[in-house]
């Protein structure tokens, strides 16, 4: 999309928009901090958290932006860009299904700490929806700072209970998504199921233009 709308000389500003907004950069920096963790220290705590930070990207960051975009295809607006985030959101399921898998057995395997797993799941949902409501907010019909807050805290219970963790929100609102509308346009809803044979699915392709820079720091 970047590379149809913007014109060439602003897609840098675009692409590096994480150094110049705080909120966006504290957001990538604590992902990008966790594997930092283990590179610096590669213990087997840290290689665990690792894959607890892959989980929480894959399961996690992207959806809020996901939601935008089928809120939009709800009206008929923008149908065309939805479909292609509906592909990236089943590729997105399919990983979240392999860490569903792979940090049960880690979890057998290696010294950690469930109390670590909430607290960086925590923070993570407070960088999402502090994001979220930082570039969306209140200005999208069928999107609130409150909606944003639900779905996300929504997410982060489902992520874990499919670990074999407790909800970290016990609350009622945060049992059930506020945008089960929506649900028809992509599986948001489940565990990380696909609703298609993976392999069968006709696959759209989405890529970046070459020469981009900027995420060496990242």
């Amino acid at each position: 999309m970047i590379e149809t709308i913007i014109p060439g000389d602003r897609r840098s500003a675009v692409y590096d928009f994480w150094r110049t907004d705080k909120v966006l950069k504290d957001r990538c920096q604590f992902i990008a901090g966790q594997y930092q963790r283990y590179v610096d220290n590669p213990t087997v705590e840290n290689y665990f958290m690792s894959l607890v930070t892959d989980y929480i990207l894959e399961g996690l960051y992207f959806y809020n932006g996901f939601i935008t975009f089928y809120n939009f295809a709800s009206r008929m607006l923008m149908p065309g860009s939805a479909d292609i985030f509906k592909m990236i959101n089943r590729d997105e399921l399919s990983h979240v299904r392999l860490f569903q898998k792979l940090i049960p057995e880690a979890m057998a395997i290696f010294p950690h700490s469930k109390d670590a797993i909430y607290e960086m799941m925590d923070t993570a949902v407070r960088h999402e929806c502090k994001w979220t409501n930082h570039i969306v907010g209140n200005n999208i019909l069928g999107i609130t700072e409150h909606s944003t807050e639900q779905y996300t805290k929504y997410l982060a219970n489902i992520r874990l209970k499919a670990i074999g963790l407790d909800a970290l929100y016990p609350e009622p609102r945060y049992q059930k998504s506020p945008y089960s509308h929506l649900e028809r346009f992509s599986d948001t809803k489940a565990e990380g199921h696909t609703k298609a044979n993976f392999f069968e699915a006709q696959v759209t392709s989405y890529v970046m233009s070459s020469g981009v820079g900027g995420w060496d720091e990242i």
